[in-house]
């Protein structure tokens, strides 16, 4: 009976959120922003309390008129959470595509109305080192790039950090559906000079992605980046460590689920990398997480 209650709810969760006409809004204490119909993040927060929670939690431990920067910035719900614990950063939102930059400024517009002295920068650009002649495609709340099926071109991380003159980057986001190890290959003189923390997601579908994170976490490691915390996709910390060859096997571990040779558990992790001089601000992040 308890199955068939389970399954009941969330069969209406699904329906619920997958009204394909009325936009969603999302409340962050005493405002709120639109998320375009079939978003999937709040069942996800719904199903999952700690479903894209960590984010938020970490921005409330940085100092004032630090800057974020959020690549992958989707509709600005990474962002709202983030000024809802902290309205005293300054945050730089890099998002690609066209129907969810639309939605982005729009939000960033509502959360400057409620915070007029908050500093919120956007940028509409694919980020990255090598990928190139792009589509986004995708449906709901997210969007994938297909490479070699369109034409967006992609801009360095570093080429934007310059272009605005970013010198206090402390924290660097980026969500972009296995590609997210170009990003940061984009950004290595922001990050050699200012090693802020680096949040990624580490989603492996095919070969070269494999070899991408593999190898630019190698460069990480290299730079000074000897801390490491994993996250599974649910927003739970997996992992804390600093031998990489631990996320490797990890990243071993989902690349036989997709390929079908393991029953799957989960499908991608997120990653926390911080070098030492931080390493005292990161155990009380994740000791209050």
């Amino acid at each position: 009976m308890l199955t068939k209650t389970k399954q009941a709810f969330s069969k209406f969760l699904d329906k619920s959120f997958g009204n394909e006409n009325a936009d969603i809004e999302k409340i962050y204490g005493d405002f709120s922003i639109r998320l375009p119909a079939g978003h999937r993040l709040p069942l996800f927060q719904l199903r999952h309390p700690k479903y894209d929670r960590f984010l938020p939690h970490a921005a409330k431990y940085l100092e004032k008129r630090a800057t974020v920067i959020d690549v992958g910035a989707n509709c600005g719900d990474t962002l709202a959470a983030m000024v809802d614990f902290n309205q005293q950063l300054d945050y730089v939102c890099i998002e690609p595509d066209d129907r969810f930059f639309d939605f982005l400024t729009s939000n960033i517009e509502v959360i400057q109305r409620r915070f007029p002295a908050l500093q919120i920068q956007s940028v509409k650009s694919l980020v990255g080192q090598n990928v190139n002649n792009v589509s986004l495609e995708g449906t709901g709340g997210t969007k994938h790039a297909v490479v070699g099926s369109g034409t967006q071109q992609s801009r360095s991380l570093d080429a934007i950090c310059a272009e605005l003159a970013l010198g206090n980057v402390r924290l660097l986001k980026s969500d972009v559906d296995g590609f997210d190890y170009d990003i940061l290959d984009s950004a290595h003189a922001t990050i050699a000079a200012q090693h802020p923390l680096l949040f990624f997601e580490c989603q492996c579908d095919f070969d070269y992605q494999k070899a991408g994170y593999t190898q630019t976490m190698a460069w990480l490691q290299s730079a000074g980046y000897g801390h490491w915390t994993v996250f599974d996709n649910f927003g739970e910390v997996l992992l804390r460590t600093g031998d990489i060859t631990l996320i490797f096997q990890l990243m071993e571990y989902t690349w036989r689920q997709h390929q079908k040779t393991s029953t799957r558990t989960i499908y991608y992790y997120d990653i926390l990398a911080h070098a030492e001089p931080d390493s005292a601000l990161v155990d009380e992040m994740l000791r209050t997480y």
